[in-house]
């Protein structure tokens, strides 16, 4: 039995990244950067007006005031987009929109509240500095600076920073193909009854939804009932097709060990078999070349927490994203939660930003067959393997779950 650290550290190391691929930026979204991006030119390309206003050299208004309003010609109108070349003398200035060209001579732009305008005459109120509502060539980014950094998730703001900088397409690791092995002759689909010791089978779609909501769409999902044979067919396909198997169930101890002398057959490498987690330690992972094989416990909630603490982690580590854990924070906890020290325990709770600070809500009812407490759940506390109590009151480690922010 190892630590559940340790656990994941193996996990990462033994996940090698997708190959990548260039690709639209129309279908990028969600992708992780594969080669860094830097900027092709300078940006903004030229001295731009950030406001609409009139264009001036700070020196000719430098004594402009309410009641000392200074005069000037306007010798121009310049929306954003001309490139007429435009050559102010002193004593002149010129209409400018947000995003215009600024014309040769002027180094400031007056807001249009501090203007008053009599046909080709402009008085002005008050005085600018130099600079001042002025977006300077390469103020943002110089040509050949970095810009996105390989790993970089791809966001709405990635696709329109690229866009900005010319990139019709970029370099992106792909993503994984997943299959799911549900196992277990107790399970049946879900328009069945669920009588006689039997149970729906809420796994595969949990997982299909997780997988979805990550990003990745689940290349196979198959229910199995615990007959070798059908079990080793399934498992050998999926090996086949997919980058990640994830299989629940048949992964506990003595003779209720199913799928251990299945991964064994199939050549699957095994890296551990236990965790020092509560409640359930079994947990298989293992690696066929540089395909991975999670085996989880068939309990519901269980599968829920190691997917998103051990499964998630490895998806994005082999999607090549930078990030791969949940975000983490520090809360206060509103109740005080115990149990035995040795194993580390993943407690469902629900977090909200109070005051000044993160305040974290524990579910009183924490058994692993309640998946009504998942379902209501945002985060996960963090219950360290060496305490016996946490108190109400402390700071605890909280997990925020994906769909925190929805």
């Amino acid at each position: 039995m190892i630590p559940f650290q340790q656990a994941l550290e193996i996990v990462i190391s033994k996940t090698e990244k997708l190959r990548s691929e260039v690709m639209s930026i129309k279908q990028a979204l969600g992708y992780a950067i594969a080669k860094p991006v830097v900027a092709l030119e300078d940006h903004p390309l030229y001295d731009l007006s950030a406001i609409d206003g009139y264009a001036v050299n700070h020196s000719d208004i430098d004594s402009a005031s309410d009641d000392n309003p200074v005069e000037l010609k306007v010798i121009a109108k310049i929306p954003a987009g001309d490139h007429h070349k435009i050559r102010m003398q002193p004593g002149t200035s010129a209409l400018v929109m947000t995003g215009a060209i600024l014309p040769e001579g002027s180094n400031a732009v007056v807001p249009m509240q501090y203007v008053l305008t009599d046909n080709e005459r402009i008085k002005i109120k008050r005085r600018v500095e130099s600079g001042e509502n002025v977006r300077y060539k390469g103020s943002e980014l110089r040509q050949g600076d970095g810009v996105l950094e390989v790993g970089k998730n791809i966001t709405p703001g990635t696709i329109a920073m690229l866009a900005a900088l010319g990139y019709p397409s970029v370099h992106v690791h792909n993503k994984p193909r997943v299959a799911v092995v549900t196992t277990g002759d107790e399970l049946v689909d879900i328009s069945q009854p669920a009588v006689g010791g039997k149970v729906r089978d809420s796994n595969a779609f949990f997982l299909a939804a997780a997988l979805q909501k990550a990003g990745v769409e689940s290349h196979m999902i198959e229910r199995v009932p615990d007959e070798a044979k059908l079990l080793l067919y399934a498992v050998s396909k999926s090996i086949e097709s997919a980058d990640i198997i994830i299989v629940t169930g048949g992964v506990s101890v003595a003779e209720y060990n199913v799928m251990g002398p299945i991964f064994s057959q199939l050549g699957v490498e095994q890296h551990f078999w236990e965790i020092s987690i509560t409640p359930d330690k079994p947990v298989f992972f293992g690696t066929l070349g540089n395909k991975i094989v999670f085996g989880l416990p068939g309990n519901p909630v269980v599968v829920g927490l190691l997917f998103y603490e051990l499964v998630l982690p490895a998806i994005l580590t082999m999607m090549g994203r930078r990030a791969v854990y949940l975000q983490r924070v520090s809360a206060v906890l509103e109740s005080t939660l115990t149990k035995p020290p040795g194993r580390l325990e993943f407690i469902r709770g629900y977090i909200s930003w109070i005051g000044d600070s993160w305040s974290v809500v524990p579910f009183l009812k924490q058994e692993y067959h309640m998946m009504s407490t998942f379902a209501k759940a945002n985060c996960i506390i963090v219950f360290p393997e060496s305490k016996e109590k946490l108190e109400k009151g402390e700071k605890v480690e909280v997990h925020l779950l994906p769909w925190f922010y929805d």
